[in-house]
């Protein structure tokens, strides 16, 4: 189990640096290569639904599943569907 000492932190690799935890340990935790932890930690990709959902009860909701979701999408899509 991790301590979370801040709990306003934002991205994993905040998460992880703050805690002092190792990018192959926290794969090991949440169950996927540490390749896919440096990725994530770098912002190079977004994890699926599962696994951010399994990051947010790893980090003990320090990182949270809805930090993923780019914003501006759903409001972009709103104002598309009253202009037509």
């Amino acid at each position: 189990m991790h301590i979370v000492h801040h709990m306003a932190m934002s991205n994993l690799s905040d998460y992880l640096a703050k805690n002092g935890i190792k990018q192959r340990a926290f794969a090991s935790e949440i169950g996927v290569d540490p390749s896919i932890v440096s990725r994530l930690a770098r912002n190079e990709m977004t994890p699926s639904l599962q696994l951010a959902a399994d990051i947010e009860r790893a980090t003990r909701g320090a990182v949270k599943a809805i930090g993923w979701v780019k914003k501006g999408r759903a409001g972009t899509a709103a104002v598309q569907r009253r202009a037509v």
